[in-house]
């Protein structure tokens, strides 16, 4: 079966790293390939410490790594190799974390330093491990112009085992090539060779871009909780005034004779029957409603940002000495910043404000026709709450927002020339100031390699969610003019 991961992007962060465990942890033994090799466990510490197999292994798989072909490399986690120790799809295993401060001297003992590769450790509590370390062994990817990389050291096999038969017959001599294969690590064959010398001889081009700010800002929006408080009390005044000054008998024993006559004559007169909730069921239907619009109200941000807030606009430059095809860009969000694109407020109903849009809210009280007599019935016999509106937000968009990774759509740019992105929503709900250096790479089809760079958002005044609300109700679709 195919591997449970999203290969299209490199793991960056410590939850990323996490997914790739389990995805290994759910994979197939076939599922290794030119990017992934994992390894059940390997003892970095043994008790012979003329036992240097754990390094060999490493060493290895780092050299077969960066002895991939460029274009081939980038077709996966962009470019990047990683070798996992301590998980196989037969369970979790661990390792022994070793500071990277004696980790890296050991294994750059025999792949040298030009190779670039940094160790990271993830912890697994699941089926019944408590933290148990995993190591993450990330090599970067290759370029156009690196040397073939090998063996800088001979690494002796294993010592004999008590048998007297030796672990591993084979020395690694010093200048022995590694590459990957089939989903393995394999000592270099001639025509391995032969393309390693093409891609030592082939000039790697300069891919220059630069990317940078042509308008907008980053939006913090809060959620005052005074603010808040008064929109439910507001909504709530509103509700009760459909009661009447005198409230209804609840229970039809203690109701009199004259009380159900009216009953009667009522619907006999109208064809209305009197609110079937009664005073305490409305009341109790009011306060439910009031309860989960206190909740609706800040999961509405992304929608009232997407309706109100003006948008970034970002402009890329092609400084590459050439036409650079099917440019894609990509974002890397901060923890708590959010990209949306932009919704026009068409097809809202103008007399409606968004509040009342949000939630459905109970009907007002008083008497209904005998065909509506079933919606009007106390919310403990519908078993449910009020339900959220179907969100404007559209389920398309130009660009694609990945997590925290805005994919901007692919673009062709021209020598010395600049293109402007699809413009598009920041907002965050913590307050933030100055500005935010936000992290990009960006890829060609007619060119290797990855450019990559930050560019800087400011960051504008804080607003008010509630403020928003109130702009979108009363904009009447200019929201994109406000200063």
């Amino acid at each position: 079966m195919a591997l449970e991961f999203d290969a299209r992007r490199a793991p960056v962060r410590a939850s990323h790293y996490l997914d790739l465990v389990k995805a290994i942890r759910a994979a197939s033994a076939a599922d290794e390939s030119d990017w992934l090799e994992w390894k059940s466990t390997l003892d970095f510490r043994p008790r012979n410490k003329a036992d240097k197999s754990a390094r060999a292994h490493l060493a290895r798989a780092i050299i077969g790594f960066a002895n991939r072909q460029p274009d081939d490399a980038l077709r996966n986690v962009e470019g990047y190799g990683f070798l996992v120790v301590g998980v196989d799809p037969k369970g979790y295993y661990g390792v022994d974390e070793i500071d990277s401060v004696d980790l890296e001297p050991w294994i750059n003992e025999y792949v040298g330093d030009g190779i670039h590769w940094r160790p990271t450790y993830v912890h697994v509590s699941e089926e019944g491990h408590d933290r148990l370390p995993v190591l993450i062994i990330t090599v970067s990817p290759p370029n156009w112009g690196d040397p073939i990389f090998c063996v800088r050291k001979e690494i002796p096999p294993p010592p004999r085992s008590e048998s007297g038969q030796p672990k591993d017959k084979d020395t690694i001599r010093e200048a022995t090539v590694f590459v990957r294969r089939n989903g393995k690590t394999d000592r270099a064959r001639a025509a391995d060779i032969d393309r390693l010398g093409e891609r030592l001889l082939r000039k790697r081009q300069t891919f220059d871009l630069t990317l940078s700010v042509k308008e907008g800002e980053v939006n913090p929006v809060t959620v005052p909780d005074d603010g808040l408080e008064k929109v439910i009390e507001a909504a709530r005044a509103d509700l009760l005034s459909h009661l009447p000054p005198e409230a209804p008998v609840a229970s039809s024993k203690a109701r009199t004779l004259d009380q159900v006559l009216q009953d009667l004559k009522l619907e006999t007169t109208t064809g209305m029957k009197p609110d079937p909730r009664g005073r305490d069921g409305y009341l109790q239907e009011v306060e439910l409603y009031l309860e989960e619009l206190r909740r609706a109200v800040p999961q509405a941000l992304p929608e009232v940002a997407a309706l109100t807030l003006p948008g970034v606009e970002l402009r890329l430059r092609n400084d590459t000495r050439m036409h650079l095809q099917d440019v894609q860009v990509r974002l890397e969000m901060p923890e708590g910043v959010h990209a949306l694109v932009p919704v026009e407020p068409e097809g809202r109903d103008g007399d409606e404000s968004f509040l009342r849009s949000l939630l459905e809210a109970p009907r007002p009280y008083g008497p209904v026709h005998p065909l509506q007599y079933a919606r009007s019935l106390p919310l403990p016999l519908l078993q449910g709450l009020p339900a959220v509106t179907e969100s404007v937000l559209p389920s398309r968009w130009d660009i694609e927002v990945e997590g925290t990774t805005v994919v901007f759509p692919a673009e062709d740019v021209r020598v010395g020339l600049s293109i402007d992105l699809t413009w598009f929503v920041v907002v965050t709900e913590h307050p933030l100031s100055g500005t935010l250096t936000v992290p990009w790479t960006a890829t060609a089809t007619n060119m290797e390699g990855t450019a990559q760079g930050t560019v800087p958002l400011p960051i504008a005044p804080e607003r008010s969610l509630l403020s928003l609300i109130a702009l979108l109700d009363g904009a009447d679709g200019e929201h994109h003019d406000e200063d």
